[in-house]
């Protein structure tokens, strides 16, 4: 594995964040009566479809990074993908929570479920879809900065 290594292992990790978060966040849980609510099927919003883009663009940085760790193709052009989707990977991933947020603040609090746990405070699929996007940035900068072999 070449420099772009650490890269590829990063984008892996940003996958498994969005696609946990992604879908973590759907699931209810009520604590009092004992019932599981999910409604990814029966509600779709924009959260989910800048979650989808961000898990797009997400495994095309993986493939240009995998590209580049293991040196399939042309070098500079797998760090131009990689690093430039997983750019866009890092928008869409931090996007989303913001989105949702600013969602969360125009509706009355009961209505709205998903990012935040039953007493108020954030979920963990918020903290996720964070870290993901951290770890997408730094992923992406990585990318960017891998040389080529010689």
């Amino acid at each position: 594995m070449r420099k772009g290594g650490v890269a590829f292992i990063g984008m892996i990790l940003t996958l498994v964040f969005i696609l946990i978060g992604m879908f973590g966040s759907w699931y209810y849980i009520s604590v009092a009566g004992f019932s599981v609510d999910i409604s990814l099927t029966t509600e779709v919003n924009n959260y989910l479809y800048m979650a989808i883009l961000a898990l797009i663009f997400c495994i095309i940085a993986l493939i240009g990074t995998m590209g580049l760790a293991f040196n399939f193709g042309n070098a500079e052009t797998m760090r131009k993908i990689g690093g430039g989707f997983g750019i866009l990977a890092f928008i869409f991933t931090l996007l989303a929570p913001i989105y949702f947020l600013a969602d969360f603040a125009s509706q009355p609090f009961s209505s709205v479920v998903g990012f935040w746990n039953d007493f108020g405070g954030p979920g963990y699929a918020w903290y996720l879809m964070i870290i993901a996007a951290i770890i997408a940035l730094i992923s992406a900068i990585s990318a960017y900065r891998a040389k080529p072999a010689a």
